[in-house]
Parts: structure tokens; C-alpha cells; sequence
């Protein structure tokens, strides 16, 4: 199960007059961004977790369609893997750009289909997993046949401007109460990779923060804190505002980049 599989942000999001205005991912798929030991972005891949013999979903194009704006004008490739949840992760569907069919690879390929992206691939864990949560076959694969210099993040959310992508947004909640929670700096490391993805299509990239409770469980998204994250300068992240989650969906915080 995704980790922001139910989030509050996103339940508000579905309901709300601006739904249009965001993209994120939905149940069993996932948009990642995986980097090389100097933090560069290499690959931009579409993960889904769907029977291999039935044919692209609506959702799975989308997907797709979302990572090749996401990578327009830029060198950065775009992948596809699908694979079988209720099965071992031994066969995936596979596709990349100038592929014209996509055809069943073995576990083995698909580690050489990666390595073809410059990420080296070995027996030990990568940096990060996909929000500590990724529970999928593919996760697991992705964990145990990374290599340890490999970053992979998950994109978590998408505001639209007209159609068009103008940020990227990852969202982040714990319990710490939202008057002092700050972007912790272990998680540098993947915010840069993705304010890296952003800059290359002259995106902006923010982290919004949001409270939650375990026990009773909790999330509440009524006040949201918004940082904005830039790697290319100093410091990296800079709190913006708190606001409404209203008003978080109402009004773009784009500005001249």
C-alpha cells in the first residue's frame, strides 16, 4: 500500500473545485525519479502494478503522458515497467523510448535496462525507499537489486497550469506539530534530485507539510506549511507561508523562476 494512499491532501484534492489542477498517481501505480551517486537525474520511470496480459490502461497512458512532459526538451529518458502484484517479481512488462511493442523481460534484464541509464546495480540496498512504505514486488525488487549509490524518489503530487505542469510538490506529515516541523536535512538528498528534475524543465519544486495523529488517527490538512526547495542556492530550503488547504489549491505559488 502507498504511503499517501488515502492522505488527506489528496482526499481534499479529489473533492474540491480545483481538482483539474493536480495530478498525482493513484492505487498501484507510481511515478519515480531515480539518480546516480552525484544526485543527477537519470531516468524517469512509470512503475505499475497490473496483470502483464492486459492491455494499457487509461491511467498507465497518462501516466506516461505526464513523464514525457515532465521530461520535455531535456536528454532525461522515460521507462515503463509493469508488473504482476500477485505474483513474484520474475517477468515485467518493459518499455522505453523508441520501442515500438513491450515486450516480457526477465528480473535479469530489467537490471541491465537500468544499468543502460548509468545507475549501478548491485546486491546492496539503495539509498532510499519509495517513503518507507513501498510494500510492492517491484519496491522489494528496486531495494534489493539497486545499488546503494542509486536514489530513487517518488513524485508525489503535480499542480497544473492550464494543462501544463508548473510544480512539483512532495508531501510530507508526522505527528510534530506544524509550528515547528521543518524539512528534516537526512531527506536533502532526495529534495535535491528532485529540485533537479524540476530545474531541467524550469519547474518549481515545494514541500508541504501537513499534521497527523496515530492514535486516534488523524490527518488534518485544515492548515498546510508551504518551504520552497532550490538547489542552486543557499540555504537549499526557505519556509514560505502557512495557509489554508484551500487555499494551497486555489492559488499557484509559482513565481518568476
Amino acid at each position: 500500500m502507498r504511503y499517501y494512499q488515502g492522505n488527506g491532501v489528496y482526499r481534499f484534492l479529489e473533492n474540491c473545485e480545483q481538482r483539474g489542477s493536480f495530478y498525482w498517481t493513484g492505487r498501484n501505480l507510481w511515478l519515480l525519479i531515480y539518480g546516480d551517486e552525484y544526485n543527477e537525474p537519470r531516468v524517469l520511470t512509470v512503475a505499475s502494478g497490473m496483470k502483464l496480459d492486459v492491455q494499457i490502461t487509461e491511467n498507465e497512458k497518462r501516466a506516461l503522458n505526464v513523464a514525457k512532459q515532465l521530461t520535455k526538451n531535456t536528454d532525461l529518458p522515460i521507462n515503463f515497467v509493469r508488473f504482476d502484484p500477485a505474483k513474484p517479481f520474475e517477468q515485467v512488462r518493459y518499455w522505453e523510448q523508441g520501442m515500438h511493442t513491450m515486450p516480457v523481460l526477465s528480473d535479469m534484464d530489467l537490471r541491465e535496462r537500468f544499468e543502460q541509464y548509468g545507475l549501478t546495480m548491485n546486491e546492496k540496498r539503495a539509498k532510499k525507499s519509495i517513503n518507507d512504505k513501498g510494500s510492492s514486488t517491484y519496491h522489494e525488487w528496486q531495494r534489493t537489486h539497486m545499488g546503494d549509490s542509486i536514489l530513487a524518489v517518488d513524485i508525489d503530487l503535480l499542480r497544473l497550469d492550464n494543462g501544463r505542469i508548473s510544480e512539483i510538490i512532495e508531501l510530507k506529515r508526522s505527528h510534530k506539530d506544524i509550528k515547528i516541523w521543518e524539512p528534516y536535512e537526512d531527506d536533502y538528498i532526495n529534495f535535491i534530485l528532485l529540485s533537479r528534475l524540476a530545474r531541467k524543465t524550469n519547474l518549481d519544486f515545494y514541500i508541504v507539510y501537513n499534521h497527523r495523529t496515530k492514535k486516534p488517527f488523524m490527518d488534518d490538512v485544515s492548515i498546510v506549511k508551504l518551504f520552497e526547495f532550490d538547489h542552486r542556492t543557499q540555504p537549499y530550503c526557505r519556509y514560505l507561508t502557512s495557509m489554508t488547504m484551500q487555499q494551497f489549491a486555489a492559488a499557484g505559488t509559482t513565481r518568476e523562476r
